[in-house]
């Protein structure tokens, strides 16, 4: 009788405790996003030209490189 409790009462524990730290590892559609955006980043810096890099860029976007504010992607 003690035995079935006892393994009752480990059952329980191990499915809560999957349940509790079960994890969504699906991609959500802003990680898609920035992943695609990212992507065609690093793609139009190894072409070498200024073609599609201003396009991924807002007027107001700031740039911050080595430590410093760079005022603008255009700068």
């Amino acid at each position: 009788m003690k035995v079935l409790k006892l393994i009752r009462l480990l059952t329980v524990l191990i499915v809560t405790v999957n349940f509790t730290n079960a994890q969504n590892n699906g991609d959500t559609a802003d990680k898609k996003a920035v992943i695609t955006v990212m992507k065609l980043y690093k793609d139009t810096l190894q072409n070498l030209t200024n073609e599609g890099k201003f396009e991924l860029f807002t007027e107001d976007s700031k740039v911050f490189e080595s430590g410093g504010l760079e005022v603008s992607y255009a700068h």
